[in-house]
């Protein structure tokens, strides 16, 4: 319900989705959207729309300014990754009391190049790893940390030019892929220790500096070379004792890379040597697992977001439920892929289905490069042995299947390599 105090603009970098708006609204402000291109299946949902070059901030802020003549914006939000850090910067240039992430935060979480050392210099777990700029130096790293490594770009995002490689041959291959498609927009890349183990993806919110944890999914994800996630279970299955540890290390982590104010959705690897960082991302989680969250903690992580921004105090927790899975839709092999209408039972713990696909569309296996994730089940219950069930009664009800097809040929307009929602 609109807040009749409130009263003021927020300007919103690169939105989306429609609740993203909604929340901004439904506190009592007006939106302003800034895109490169503004969709125009957003402008209903927004009281005014600028399209400006978002890589020129100053052509940015002198658009805001023009459109809000005298006044300053309540709050500058975005809730997309390589947005984040012209969102700190303007927020600091032209809210009057800005809140939420800082520019500094913004960086040490977008550029793991930053976010590996600062935490390494706060003695803190991340994998051993460097910073290279051409294969000969990618080789020499690797052969001193040791096979396997993980070469990655430095602020990519959705797992995009990230390879585990065995070997100095796979190595090679890997760098010569990364250096022609550049995924990421810093120079250089990393080539880092693989941790082999348990994954989790741990949801945060921090108010001021204290943080608190909402939830952690243990994560599933295809072997080495390629990183495909394959879903999430809640609960992850850690010890209390775990869960207490993983807290601590989260506050540390958080504290030490200067969030305050705000959300953050970060990797967590459990290796023979225990908890490693492998990515922390100042932003909700992609997919439905903002939704996830918000049936186990009750937090609802877009609204929670946008109140740290605007300084306003979070809302009461909502109800929760025990038992979640996330289970991504994934093929191990190529053809047509078929099924069926999915009316999903109504209400706030009913199933989440979506297929990215229509019936009828050809698809490719998950390690493909032009494969991987075409859509997610989100199931809930009370009982571990209710979340079974319900998870195969929405399979059963979806009938989704394959049929070969000789001489199938793919589309390969747009590559979905190894792509992640988180």
């Amino acid at each position: 319900m609109t807040d009749p105090s409130n009263t003021g603009t927020v300007v919103v970098i690169g939105g989306r989705s429609e609740r993203e708006f909604n929340v901004v609204r439904d506190l009592g402000y007006r939106v302003v959207l800034v895109d490169e291109q503004v969709p125009w299946h957003c402008m209903p949902w927004v009281d005014a729309h600028l399209d400006v070059d978002l890589d020129d901030w100053n052509a940015v802020a002198d658009a805001i300014r023009a459109e809000l003549g005298d006044t300053v914006p309540a709050a500058v939000i975005s809730h997309t990754e390589p947005r984040l850090p012209l969102m700190a910067h303007l927020s600091g240039l032209l809210v009057a009391a800005p809140r939420g992430l800082g520019e500094a935060a913004a960086a040490n979480c977008r550029d793991k190049w930053r976010t590996r050392t600062v935490l390494t210099e706060a003695g803190l777990p991340v994998p051993r790893f460097a910073l290279v700029t051409t294969t000969e130096e990618a080789v020499t790293v690797a052969a001193d940390i040791g096979y396997p490594v993980v070469v990655k770009p430095r602020d990519g995002a959705g797992a995009f030019g990230v390879r585990c490689c065995l070997s100095e041959a796979e190595l090679r291959t890997a760098v010569v892929a990364l250096l022609d498609s550049r995924p990421g927009s810093l120079e250089g890349f990393l080539v880092e220790e693989y941790v082999d183990g348990e994954e989790y993806a741990v949801q945060t919110v921090t108010r001021g500096t204290e943080t608190s944890v909402l939830s952690v999914f243990r994560q599933r994800m295809t072997p080495p070379p390629v990183f495909v996630e394959l879903g999430y279970e809640h609960p992850s299955g850690l010890t209390e004792a775990d869960h207490d540890e993983l807290d601590k290390l989260m506050r540390d982590t958080l504290d030490a890379l200067g969030l305050e104010d705000w959300i953050s959705h970060t990797q967590i690897r459990r290796g023979p040597d225990g908890f490693r960082v492998i990515e922390v991302n100042a932003r909700r989680p992609g997919g439905r697992l903002v939704e996830m969250t918000t049936a186990v903690s009750g937090v609802d992580l877009t609204e929670a977001v946008t109140r740290q921004a605007l300084g306003l105090p979070q809302a009461a927790s909502g109800p929760t439920v025990p038992y979640a899975r996330y289970a991504s839709i994934v093929f191990d092999e190529a053809g047509t892929v078929l099924y069926d209408d999915y009316v999903p039972t109504p209400g706030p713990f009913g199933p989440i289905v979506e297929v990215e696909i229509a019936p009828g569309e050809t698809v490719q296996p998950k390690e493909h490069a032009n494969g991987g994730v075409y859509g997610r089940i989100v199931v809930y219950g009370e009982t571990a042995e209710e979340l079974d069930r319900t998870h195969r009664s929405v399979r059963d009800a979806l009938n989704l299947q394959v049929v070969l097809t000789d001489g199938l040929v793919p589309a390969a307009s747009d590559s979905r390599e190894f792509k992640s929602c988180c």
